[in-house]
């Protein structure tokens, strides 16, 4: 059984708007790190919602670890095990107090305070910003307050963490800071992670890539098979890595570089060899 699982789903926010997601099926496995992608307006933050019973579909279903998120009863249960953190992290700063902040989530869920101290801790630990629990969040960078935001949901011990374009309001330093956060947590401690982003170096990362376009899954592999993809993509106004762009277009002109290359590395690698070097 999936960790979550979308059968035939349906979304609109009203007749006004229209229907936002038409027939969606996904499954993500316990434990991937799935990139999600596509224009403003594809569906990406209604998926998201609809992830952790935000929102709930008007037809078809969205199970979390076997519960149905449209249940009302159980909907606390859902958000138990899937955690949201949203592109502005002032959204979700409630303390005055990095480590109350924390706190807010566990304490909300009932539980002890002896283990919220505990669970507090350690994920400010895993964040790497433990050092930073007495300080004032508003005198934190963007990517601290990210990470703060992520620790907020990890201490509540949720199997998945949803990220809504977390390092869209960030400077470079900020976004390698969170995506290193990212990257721990799925690697190292098995959390499954969903990354909305709009940055094609981000989702290189992910095991898996899933591209929305028009409230429909467009394609859904693994990095290399879907940015290899680059005429479809190209097709749905919708960008590759930019070391896969070059070689694209380096092709296009009458090279015959081999591969698909994802990052810079890959590309000095590939072009070193089409010239000899």
């Amino acid at each position: 059984m999936s960790f979550i699982e979308c059968r035939n789903l349906h979304f609109s926010y009203g007749e006004e708007t229209g229907e936002v997601l038409h027939g969606i099926d996904l499954d993500i496995q316990k434990g991937e790190f799935v990139a999600l992608l596509g224009h403003n307006g594809c569906g990406k933050s209604t998926m998201a919602k609809l992830f952790n019973g935000m929102l709930v579909p008007n037809s078809g279903t969205v199970k979390v670890d076997g519960i149905d998120t449209g249940i009302e009863d159980l909907q606390i249960d859902v958000r138990r095990r899937v955690g949201l953190v949203q592109q502005n992290p002032d959204n979700q700063m409630v303390a005055g107090i990095v480590e109350e902040d924390v706190a807010f989530g566990p304490e909300n869920l009932g539980i002890e305070p002896e283990e919220i101290r505990r669970r507090v801790d350690n994920a400010l630990k895993a964040v790497g910003m433990y050092e930073y629990r007495e300080h004032a969040p508003h005198k934190l960078s963007g990517g601290q307050k990210q990470r703060v935001a992520i620790a907020g949901v990890i201490a509540m011990e949720t199997d998945c963490i949803v990220l809504d374009e977390p390092t869209a309001m960030l400077d470079p330093r900020g976004r390698q800071e969170v995506m290193d956060t990212i990257t721990y947590l799925n690697r190292e401690k098995g959390i499954t992670i969903i990354l909305i982003t709009h940055y094609m170096d981000e989702a290189v990362r992910a095991d898996r890539v899933v591209v929305m376009d028009g409230g429909r899954i467009l394609t859904d592999g693994d990095p290399r098979t879907v940015f290899s993809q680059v005429e479809l993509l190209k097709r749905h106004h919708l960008d590759v890595p930019q070391a896969t762009e070059l070689i694209y277009r380096l092709n296009a002109a009458g090279c015959s570089i081999p591969g698909m290359p994802l990052d810079e590395a890959e590309c000095l690698s590939a072009l070193k060899t089409y010239i000899g070097l």
